[in-house]
């Protein structure tokens, strides 16, 4: 018997910076599936665009040029959800911007406008969002985070950040929807886009060329952004019971990323240790050789306690 096909219909959901790239292809790829779409963009050609797409294919949308970057924004379109469909199941925290520079050469602005548009609107959308899903009991938020953030390199120390930023909120938000069917997870794309045009990363192309190799190039039909739409979408719907992870998709590789925390050193006696010990256990914390992978801050603590606890009753 096969698996029964992911359906999303009958749900609602916005996608933020829908216009073009990434947000363009969930967009499509849920309507596709059944999902009434909130396409929003500050840019309306953009938008209505992908809304005469949607509509021409058969699909449901509209559009919505709220800036989410303000908390006036954000809860706008989510006002715009609710007057058209009277609900809203699925957000998906897409839009972003990149404002490139060496880290000591970031204006205040560059700073400023990447952490509105990256990381804020996903609190200025997902909040009013959240507080209509607990009500239903059902809900799926996809965060876009990116393995800029998590793995890095130089020249974007702002969106990096950001992208980080956008993982502790899945997890937080992940624990805080969990009892109310509300599922959390976010995503690492890897695809050619427009969002680096007229952005580049300083030194980019030779850390490239130096780090990856001659053979490997930048950009292939392997980084299309349909290749991310597909895990969106399952993420999307009520098939996905995972939350609180994150997932990447590099060239058609689908992988869980996730933090651990190595077994480490434990101190006999943590009232009496030094610099230096730290030192000459400095390999042992290091090895990740034997590690875990905390879903929460308490597995975190469980992992370290429950030894102690152990010992201590022989």
């Amino acid at each position: 018997m096969g698996q029964r096909p992911i359906s999303l219909q009958d749900r609602v959901a916005v996608i933020t910076g829908a216009g073009r790239g990434l947000g363009l292809a969930y967009a499509v790829e849920m309507a596709g599936r059944g999902a009434a779409i909130v396409v929003n963009d500050i840019d309306a050609t953009c938008a209505d665009e992908v809304v005469s797409t949607i509509t021409e294919q058969g699909g449901i949308a509209i559009a919505s040029y709220d800036d989410v970057s303000t908390p006036d924004g954000g809860a706008a379109l989510v006002a715009s959800a609710l007057a058209r469909f009277g609900k809203l199941d699925v957000v998906v925290n897409n839009a972003g911007i990149l404002r490139n520079g060496f880290f000591e050469d970031l204006s205040l602005e560059e700073i400023e406008a990447v952490l509105r548009v990256n990381l804020a609107s996903a609190f200025y959308v997902t909040q009013p969002a959240w507080r209509i899903m607990k009500d239903l009991r059902y809900g799926r938020v996809v965060m876009t985070s990116s393995s800029t953030g998590l793995f890095s390199h130089g020249g974007a120390a702002n969106y990096a950040a950001t992208k980080a930023g956008l993982y502790g909120l899945t997890k937080a938000l992940a624990f805080e929807g969990q009892d109310f069917g509300v599922r959390v997870n976010a995503v690492l794309p890897w695809a050619t886009t427009t969002i680096a045009a007229g952005n580049p990363v300083p030194g980019h192309v030779e850390n490239w060329r130096r780090l990856c190799g001659p053979d490997v190039p930048p950009d292939d039909p392997r980084r299309s952004p349909e290749l991310m739409a597909h895990l969106v979408a399952y993420l999307a719907s009520d098939h996905c019971t995972t939350t609180g992870e994150a997932f990447s998709v590099c060239r058609g590789r689908y992988g869980r990323v996730f933090a651990g925390v190595a077994d480490g050193w434990s101190a006999e006696d943590p009232s009496n240790v030094t610099a230096e010990q730290v030192e000459e256990h400095v390999d042992q914390i290091r090895d990740i050789g034997r590690h875990t992978v905390p879903m929460w801050v308490f597995d975190e603590v469980r992992t370290v306690v429950e030894p102690l606890v152990t010992h201590a009753r022989g």
